[in-house]
This record gives structure tokens, sequence and C-alpha cells, in this order.
């Protein structure tokens, strides 16, 4: 297997956990936070699907997926359903991105990085991508537990 297969493996199966996260979550309790923590379960998983679709969708694959990054951070009426709903969308549009990927692109520079990883591989990106999901995935479940103990 390569590290495409890896990379993808880690990702789904990070975005099944996080949906079952969203799944025993209370609806009501989506978008509240705990004093000290700045986003909410809700909030870690529109800015979860938004980075991961933009930059394996968008930058990768060229799907045409469009960021909102601003409103992954400042929405706070999606519905449980909604939420599920666009987990899902991410799981099936990154599924089509991988099948896209070569390892010949691994070492090609990723494009739109932010600028602290300019010049920054492919392989090294989508490495850097499953870190940031798997950190901001442990931040939803350790912040669903705070809330759903109140």
């Amino acid at each position: 297997m390569s590290i495409l297969n890896y990379t993808e493996e880690i990702i789904i199966r990070d975005l099944h956990a996080m949906r079952e996260e969203i799944c025993l979550t209370d609806a009501d309790l989506l978008w509240k936070s705990y004093p000290g923590i700045i986003n909410s379960v809700g909030t870690l998983s529109c800015h979860i699907c938004g980075n991961l679709r933009h930059f394996i969708g968008a930058a990768l694959a060229k799907d045409g997926y469009i960021r909102d990054r601003d409103a992954e951070f400042n929405q706070q009426d999606l519905k449980k359903e909604e939420i599920l709903q666009m987990i899902d969308d991410t799981i099936s549009a990154l599924k089509s991105a991988f099948e896209q990927l070569t390892d010949g692109e691994l070492e090609r520079e990723m494009p739109d990085t932010p600028p602290q990883h300019k010049g920054r591989t492919v392989g090294f990106f989508l490495i850097q991508l499953c870190c940031h999901l798997s950190r901001h995935r442990g931040q939803l479940d350790y912040l669903r537990r705070i809330i759903s103990s109140k």
C-alpha cells in the first residue's frame, strides 16, 4: 500500500469516528462550548470538513469545492442531520478525490497552502492533514464528553 492508501484509510476512518461523535451529541449541545474553549462540536465538525474538502477536494482533485472558512467558525444554526450530511458528503468527495490521485503526485509541491507550508510536498501535506484531523477530532470527543456531563 502507498501513502495515498494509508492517508485515505486514516482520514475516512476518522471522519466516520467524528460522525459517531455527532450522533452521540445531543442536538441542543452541538453549538455549546465550555469556558476557556472557543469552538463547539458543531464548529469543529464544520472546520474539519471544510479543511479537508478544500485541500484534498479542491486543491488536489480540482472538484470545484469553494471553502468559506469564516462560515466554518461562525455558523451556528446547522441541525444535527445537516452536520451528518456534511460529513457524509466530505467522505464521498474525499473517496472520489483519492481515486484520482497517484503516487507520482506525492513529490510535487502542494498547491494553495498556508504560508507556513509553502514549498511542502503533497505527501507531506497529506500527513499534515491527518494530524490536523486527529487533533481536532480529539478536541471534539473531549468537548462532547464535557458538555454531555453537565
